[in-house]
């Protein structure tokens, strides 16, 4: 069965969600730069709000997913926070100067978040050989969020149905991606993801709506991922 998780980035959207059936939430702040990570104080504020699991991203700036060693180094009294405050996990992604996920980053992220379990998020669909990434990382990163070869996960569902068929084992599989309402039923059918993570489809006048939610709910709970 495929569970239904919602962009948030308030504790309103946050409930909101909740309410509406998501099994999950990711929270982050200015989902037009693709997600930053939220203040110690937003991210403890829906902690206590919702009781449904809460993953938070870690990502210092929207401008690229190539990461100084001061940019790293400023990361890691948040993420200390994140494992105090009892999220269910961090998502994070980096690439290297060539383009391709950077590994030993991914690997020396998982060891400072330990026991908070790491989701690579969607620098992976933007990166140069992502397979090989995959491949890599499969045993220490439990969790993807992606959209497949793609910007979007419409566009990338052939190409992520590939992925889960050759490394569906060995992550729990999160699709993401501008998915529309319109799209989800067929989506889920095809691809199989283990979770869809929605954002604008479930939001009126930039708010996650609890009725909006309930319908994606319906349509995930049906569509027999």
């Amino acid at each position: 069965m495929t569970t239904l998780e919602i962009a948030v980035t308030t504790v309103e959207d946050a409930v909101n969600a909740a309410e509406g059936g998501a099994e999950s939430v990711e929270l982050s702040f200015n989902l037009a730069m693709g997600g930053l990570t939220p203040t110690n104080e937003m991210i403890m504020a829906v902690r206590s709000a919702i009781s449904i699991p809460l993953y938070v991203i870690l990502r210092p700036q929207g401008e690229t997913f190539r990461y100084t060693e001061a940019e790293v180094t400023a990361m890691m009294p948040r993420l200390e926070h994140m494992k105090r405050v009892g999220i269910e996990g961090v998502v994070f992604g980096a690439v290297d100067d060539s383009g391709v996920i950077d590994v030993a980053l991914m690997k020396m992220l998982v060891a400072e978040a330990a026991p908070l379990p790491v989701t690579l998020h969607r620098a992976l669909d933007m990166s140069r050989e992502p397979e090989a990434a995959l491949a890599a990382l499969a045993g220490i990163v439990p969790r993807v969020l992606t959209s497949g070869p793609a910007a979007t996960a419409w566009e990338g569902r052939e190409g992520l149905r590939g992925w889960i068929e050759q490394f569906g084992e060995q992550y729990t599989v999160v699709s993401s991606g501008s998915l529309t309402v319109e799209q989800l039923a067929e989506y889920i059918r095809l691809v199989q993801p283990d979770t869809v993570h929605l954002g604008s489809a479930a939001r009126t006048n930039g708010v996650v709506n609890v009725e909006k939610v309930r319908q994606l709910k319906v349509i995930t709970d049906a569509s027999g991922g």
